[in-house]
């Protein structure tokens, strides 16, 4: 072998021994979510019902305080008190009142706040996105698809069906004092309507 040889199949040798031991993985199929995984909705929503959501609670504003922040300065209303999710003009809400349960309804329970604003807050159908969004605790760019963030909706919607509407429309009747937090939605081209409509979220009943 030529002397001026050796060095290079040295060189090339080294080379291919240290290519050999490296452990190269395709990141793309180390980031993508396994096809057999799949997204247990229920255990989701367990963990934001029963343990994140009671944690924010005290965030939701005054019913009163919102309509005179949205009457006064709309802007900065719909910028520090509301979630919005990508570029939409539906804007969610938490919000939170006092009242006095005046009718009950087909679908609906009527409530007066301070004897001048009335809600209407929903017991028989629960649908929608209102308590995902108006939340904050659920961010889309967390999803693989969709399917499961809509899921989410689903599954939230179903709790509160079961283990706040359908409570709530059993016990309540006209006269009782309601204390009551919840998610309201609201477009804001549109205005402010004069009954909000309010899915519940937590409520006490007391009798007056």
């Amino acid at each position: 072998m030529q002397t001026y040889l050796r060095p290079i199949l040295i060189t090339l040798a080294i080379l291919l021994t240290v290519y050999l031991s490296l452990d190269i993985q395709n990141l793309d199929s180390e980031r993508r979510r396994p096809e057999t995984e799949v997204f247990d909705v229920e255990k989701y929503v367990a963990d934001i019902w029963e343990n994140q959501i009671p944690r924010i609670m005290h965030q939701a504003i005054e019913i009163p305080n919102l309509l005179d922040a949205l009457a006064y300065n709309p802007e900065e209303a719909f910028r520090q008190h509301s979630k919005v999710l990508g570029i939409s003009n539906t804007h969610y809400f938490l919000v939170q009142g006092n009242g006095v349960i005046t009718s009950l309804n087909e679908e609906t329970i009527t409530v007066a706040i301070q004897d001048t604003i009335i809600a209407d807050i929903a017991t028989v159908f629960i649908f929608g996105n209102t308590v995902r969004d108006a939340s904050g605790l659920v961010d889309i760019s967390d999803f693989a698809n969709m399917m499961d963030f809509n899921q989410v909706s689903v599954q939230m919607n179903r709790l509160i069906r079961n283990e706040r509407a359908t409570p709530l429309r059993n016990q309540a009747q006209p006269g009782m004092a309601i204390s009551l937090i919840g998610a309201t939605e609201i477009n804001r081209l549109e205005e402010v309507p004069s009954q909000l409509f309010i899915t519940p979220i937590h409520y006490q009943l007391h009798d007056e």
